[in-house]
């Protein structure tokens, strides 16, 4: 049956209010699972699963699938669709609010169409609160994936791109049409792995993630203006760093290395 078929079970509309934009192209669906390149029966966490369209594909892998989804009526039609199917368990949860402490057992791998109101939070929070997710095939929205490989002193470059580049090696594997969709977005969409490192030091990587965040928040403004509560005229000196640089001029290196100074 297609995606459509489940699409129109649902007694109401898609909410716009939760980000659902169904993926309704199969081909598109096996081309994201191909990404995942796990081992068989390895623990996929699957987030916004919506009707199942990528759920259906990571089944016939032979995956072990936690789907996470906020919605209840989708919950209904996740059960009514893969309820006879062993290896996966369905949570009527929030994704933000789930307690991932009860992924245990190997690493695991994070398999999701991220809704666009809560993507970048979410990911966030995984990146830097639940290191056993070591690999992650998510579609974000376009400008979001941009932000994420983002190099510095380039538009995009941010926070965001700071704690991917210290904690992961990400890339940005292929966009997918509205017309992919149902209902069709205002926005392009685009598929992007992310590799989670394994670290040594992820308190420090973390605290330099934070001094971005400081930054960025002042970004028009020069570093020794951003940044006065963590260089000064000395400590720019051992660290080789200009004070009228912008935040954006500084690559995640700079701050993980602002952050060591103040350790």
């Amino acid at each position: 049956m297609s995606e459509i078929f489940w699409i129109n079970k649902l007694n109401i509309k898609p909410k716009k209010s939760l980000g659902q934009n169904f993926l309704i192209d199969s081909n598109i669906s096996r081309k994201i699972t191909k990404l995942v390149q796990g081992q068989l029966a390895d623990p996929i966490l699957e987030i916004g699963p919506g009707t199942g369209s990528l759920t259906n594909e990571l089944l016939k892998d032979n995956y072990r699938i936690k789907a996470i989804e906020v919605d209840t009526e989708l919950t209904n039609i996740l059960g009514e669709r893969f309820g006879e199917v062993p290896n996966i368990e369905i949570i009527n949860e929030d994704a933000m609010d789930y307690d991932y402490s009860q992924l245990t057992g190997p690493w695991w791998i994070m398999v999701g169409n991220l809704p666009y109101n809560i993507g970048t939070r979410l990911l966030v929070k995984l990146i830097t609160e639940v290191p056993q997710i070591h690999r992650y095939v998510v579609m974000l929205q376009d400008e979001v994936a941009e932000r994420i490989v983002a190099k510095p002193d380039t538009k995009q470059y941010g926070s965001l791109s700071v704690l991917a580049s210290l904690f992961t090696n990400s890339k940005v594997q292929f966009n997918v049409s509205k017309n992919c969709f149902e209902p069709k977005p205002k926005i392009l969409s685009t598929v992007v792995t992310i590799q989670r490192e394994t670290l040594i030091d992820e308190d420090m990587r973390m605290k330099a993630f934070e001094i971005s965040k400081v930054a960025f928040q002042q970004k028009r403004k020069k570093i020794k203006t951003a940044l006065k509560d963590y260089v000064d005229e000395e400590s720019s000196k051992k660290l080789s760093l200009d004070l009228n640089l912008r935040p954006q001029e500084l690559t995640p290196e700079n701050y993980l290395a602002i952050a060591e100074i103040n350790s």
